[in-house]
């Protein structure tokens, strides 16, 4: 009988202990399901997201060290969002896509 209770306090506490967690974790930290297309050149980073968040844009890292924003488009709208490095006069190291 001791047993039985040392293991059901056991699993209330566990059970407690998730759910604190669970109810501590913030909505922002929620893992989304993106899928995001992306396209670059030499000077240019480009991204389309068909689903996942409600906007997303296009961000690139510049050799100049400068990172460059694309518009904000709306998940879905058929539109691309480019960033585009020779506006700051250099050209593309990297991209990456925000969703927000």
């Amino acid at each position: 009988m001791l047993k039985m209770r040392t293991w059901a306090a056991t699993a209330v506490a566990a059970a407690s202990l998730t759910l604190g967690v669970a109810a501590a974790t913030p909505a922002s930290a929620t893992t989304t399901n993106t899928s995001c297309s992306t396209w670059s050149d030499s000077n240019t980073f480009g991204a389309y997201c068909s689903e996942g968040a409600t906007y997303f844009r296009a961000i690139a890292q510049c050799n100049n060290n400068q990172t460059v924003y694309g518009e904000l488009r709306r998940v879905g709208g058929g539109s691309w969002s480019y960033a585009y490095c020779s506006s700051v006069g250099a050209s593309l190291r990297s991209g990456t896509v925000s969703l927000a």
